[in-house]
């Protein structure tokens, strides 16, 4: 009966993907003008499609865990502590390993009691059993779980000199684990109504508790001996036993009805999710009424402007409390951080010294902080929400011409918001620096703080270019162009890579600048030629 069930759900997932495929090449440039409406219902090609989907959801699950593996836990290990021995960096990779993987995922994932779409569609609409439904979404996705990890967790305790047998072991010990939260999750809604995950001042106040103290030993020194605690047998007995226990209680659990309508009522995708998830975007890019009263008095600050100049520049002035909030916040976070080293400098002086060294040789993370130091994605979503959704049902606002006026004039604003942030990282990593002590070459600290604001120039002109390009936001204030996350993808996939860059300076400055030079000239050439096409309403 299970098995039955689960196929029912697995198809419905893959009927679902490969219809949403066809939608979205069917919108392509180029590929969307051979494809026509008759593809919905070739079963043969869906078939075939969905195939190819099965194969790469695969793929992607197994290159996640890789990813998952290698970028938050091997890389901070690897290039932090790369003068470590080998089993002092096995210890250090295991104390984060468990502090992200036991501690924050079963917090931060849950798995029974999520919101997700084919669960409204299959219980709700299609009249599965919840009972059936949760049990065999929760079986298929541990059974993924645990065989997706393998592989990852062998290579990576291979590279430290692990046995494969702790591999496996510690890869049976993560799921019991994953399965005793999910049990316990279960309980205390079954005893108290609770949805752990609504608790969002518990679920995030618990992330960046855990997420502190599993980086901690990078910049302190050495962290607990835990493979003495998740390797000692009485200790993973005790926890595969409780696995065990805990698939018991879910399998029996009675009531899975209630279950999947405390979180369905909220979920429903056609009827009060999607008006939930409008009126939640909606609210992200609105501005108060004091803003707009307030335009009208500074009209005459742009009496000299004309044309398009003069439309963005009321427009950024109407918005300048919704962009200098995010600015404001990364300069807090900036401060904070900061204030911290400054006090870690007094606590610990050779822990800070440490990193205030590897602050030097850390241009290549740097490339990742800036990734996310940028506010163009959140400036680009209130451009589209406040101005351009109005604009745009007009030719005149899709000419050429027009579009790459107001993308210099966007860029030149955008760029000018990220430099702020950015020249207080320049400030606190200069501070840092020169407090602790380490020596720092005038021209290695000239080409350091050069490649932090060419960075910044980067990421503001990448923002800004996908919102041309592929234009995601649609009127339902929901992301309707995959291509959009696929390219955005890639670029944080880059910025993981360039943790392995190893350079000099002055070397990593000058690509910095030729990348952000190209970058820039390629936009303003594709903007140009292709934006009145895909810059459109959706």
């Amino acid at each position: 009966m299970m098995i039955s069930t689960l196929n029912s759900i697995l198809n419905i997932r893959v009927s679902s993907t490969t219809n949403r495929l066809i939608f979205y090449f069917k919108r392509t440039p180029i590929i969307g003008k051979r494809l026509d409406d008759s593809l919905y219902g070739n079963i043969s090609f869906k078939r075939s499609l969905a195939i190819v989907v099965m194969i790469f959801s695969v793929i992607w699950g197994l290159l996640n865990k890789f990813l998952y593996i290698g970028a938050l836990i091997y890389l901070p290990v690897f290039y932090y502590k790369k003068d470590l021995q080998v089993t002092e960096q096995l210890e250090l990779f295991l104390y984060i390993f468990v502090l992200l993987s036991f501690v924050i995922a079963p917090i931060s994932n849950s798995v029974i009691l999520e919101a997700k779409r084919d669960k409204y569609i299959c219980v709700k609409l299609l009249r599965i059993s919840p009972t059936r439904y949760t049990q065999a979404t929760l079986g298929f996705k541990f059974v993924h779980f645990f065989v997706y990890f393998l592989p990852a967790v062998i290579v990576f305790f291979s590279i430290f000199g692990a046995s494969t047998g702790q591999a496996i072991l510690f890869t049976l010990l993560m799921t019991a684990w994953r399965l005793i939260g999910e049990a316990l999750t279960l309980w205390i809604f079954d005893k108290t109504d609770i949805i752990l995950w609504k608790k969002y001042t518990l679920v995030w106040s618990a992330i960046l508790a855990g997420t502190l103290a599993a980086y901690i030993p990078l910049a302190v020194g050495n962290p607990f001996a835990i493979s003495r605690v998740i390797f000692n047998l009485p200790i993973s007995f005790a926890i595969l036993t409780l696995g065990v226990i805990a698939v018991f209680y879910i399998a029996k659990y009675p009531d899975y009805r209630r279950a999947v309508d405390a979180v369905t009522k909220i979920d429903e995708p056609l009827l009060d999710m999607g008006k939930m998830i409008s009126t939640a975007k909606q609210a992200e890019v609105s501005i108060k009424e004091s803003d707009s009263s307030s335009t009208y008095s500074a009209i005459d600050r742009y009496s000299d402007k004309t044309g398009y100049a003069y439309l963005n520049a009321i427009f950024f002035d109407r918005h300048r409390r919704f962009l200098i909030q995010p600015v404001i916040r990364r300069l807090y976070v900036i401060a904070v951080l900061t204030a911290a080293g400054f006090a870690s400098m007094l606590i610990f002086p050779e822990a800070s010294f440490t990193l205030a060294s590897q602050l030097v040789d850390g241009l290549p993370i740097l490339v990742f902080i800036m990734y996310f130091t940028s506010i163009g994605e959140r400036v680009c979503k209130a451009m589209f929400y406040n101005c351009d959704i109005s604009l745009l049902r007009y030719g005149f606002y899709r000419d050429q011409e027009t579009i790459l006026q107001n993308f210099k004039i966007r860029f030149m604003k955008i760029a000018g918001l990220n430099l702020i942030p950015s020249a207080a990282i320049c400030i606190a990593v200069s501070a840092l620096i020169l407090f602790s002590g380490v020596h720092w070459p005038m021209m290695d600290a000239f080409s350091f703080l050069l490649s932090i604001i060419f960075l910044s120039l980067f990421f503001s002109v990448h923002h800004l270019f996908m919102y041309y390009i592929f234009q995601p936001y649609s009127t339902e204030f929901n992301m309707k162009n995959p291509f959009f996350r696929i390219v955005n993808g890639i670029v944080y996939g880059i910025c993981i890579i360039c943790f392995q860059f190893q350079s000099t300076p002055a070397y990593f400055a000058v690509v910095v600048l030729i990348a952000t030079m190209v970058y820039i000239t390629a936009a303003l050439i594709l903007v140009y030629k292709l934006s009145p096409r895909t810059f459109r309403i959706k």
